[in-house]
């Protein structure tokens, strides 16, 4: 039996259908809605003259909107509905929350960057699928 669910948001439509999965699949189970900012991604956008302070308040602004929007997507479910932000690279800091937090299964979805971002960074979904210590199911 599944109680808790570990859903890594990143406001992709996959990330959306990965919550939507989540939510039909587990309808009593805890969800978890996890927004992994990671400090290089931010700054790329970020105009030259931006510090880091103004950076980590935009990163977790943006952070706090897209977890609004998926609670709102999850208004209905039967469990319960947490929202968790944290900072690092996304393909490390999801399967230790995981190890953490007693979670029992991870959903993500499957490519929510940018073909260039994956192929500089590498994929998310692959390296969580790889390091993590439950199951993962990978929406595409």
């Amino acid at each position: 039996m599944v109680d808790h669910v570990l859903v890594a948001i990143d406001g992709s439509p996959l990330s959306r259908r990965a919550l939507e999965f989540a939510l039909e699949v587990h309808p009593d189970a805890t969800i978890t809605l996890l927004r992994v900012v990671d400090y290089i991604e931010e700054s790329y956008g970020a105009e030259m003259l931006v510090g880091p302070t103004e950076i980590r308040e935009r990163a977790l602004s943006k952070a706090e909107e897209l977890l609004a929007e998926a609670s709102e997507q999850a208004r209905d479910h039967e469990g319960t509905v947490e929202t968790v932000t944290e900072f690092g690279k996304p393909a490390r800091v999801i399967p230790e929350y995981a190890g953490d937090n007693d979670v029992d299964v991870i959903v993500l979805g499957g490519h929510g960057r940018s073909l260039v971002s994956r192929v500089l960074l590498g994929d998310v979904a692959q390296r969580v699928v790889q390091q993590a210590p439950v199951p993962v199911t990978v929406v595409r």
